[in-house]
């Protein structure tokens, strides 16, 4: 994670001979918040409903294949087009035989924890200001001081949250659900798609009397 906070006083017209223009155009700042960072660590569970461990603990999903980021636009059969952040498909239920707490290989489910990474965010938080001297109060410094901020300045979409779940409902024939997909069928249909964005821009003018 990067955070970084400044402040920089544009240097133009501060000078200048004209005093509406130096008034007007000079002593401005610009002073922003720059934030940098990767996703949350995105953890998945599996459960088959009606189905435990018999010792208390969760059941994971198993792996059909490498889990990785790998955005792409699914057509949702509710919302439409979204943003899909990873292939649910390389995730199935675990097999029942997974769930004898026998010690063995892929005991409760074969994943591991925190496999996967979520959206990161690049985010810039601007404000331009200065403050103008009243010259009728200049023996007591009274200022006014004029600020214009924005938040995610650029506008940029930068996603949140996902989806990282995986139904464990029984199938259309009341069987259990052990081995099925985790995407691409009618219990998953969300899964892998991206839930949440960030705010998008925001403008706020502010004036401040100061003395």
């Amino acid at each position: 994670m990067l955070e970084v906070n400044y402040v920089y006083a544009v240097p133009f017209f501060k000078n200048n001979s004209n005093a509406l223009v130096k008034q007007s155009l000079g002593g401005w700042q610009v002073s922003g918040i720059t934030s940098m960072f990767t996703g949350q660590p995105v953890d998945f569970g599996c459960g088959v409903s009606g189905f435990a461990t018999g010792i208390g603990t969760g059941v994971r999903c198993n792996t059909v294949g490498k889990v990785q980021i790998q955005k792409s636009i699914y057509n949702d059969p509710t919302f439409g087009p979204m943003v899909r952040w990873f292939d649910p498909s390389t995730n199935t239920q675990p097999l029942q035989s997974q769930l004898l707490a026998n010690g063995q290989p892929g005991m409760f489910g074969d994943m591991g924890r925190n496999v996967l990474t979520g959206p990161g965010r690049d985010n810039w938080d601007l404000a331009l200001h200065k403050e103008v001297l009243f010259p009728w109060f200049r023996g007591e410094h009274s200022t006014l001081q004029i600020r214009v901020e924005t938040f995610n300045t650029f506008n940029h979409p930068q996603w949140r949250y996902i989806n990282a779940g995986c139904s464990g409902s029984p199938n259309a024939d009341g069987t259990p659900a052990f081995g099925r997909t985790c995407g691409g069928d009618a219990f998953n249909a969300g899964n892998g798609e991206v839930n949440t964005a960030w705010s998008p821009r925001n403008i706020q003018l502010g004036m401040k009397f100061i003395f």
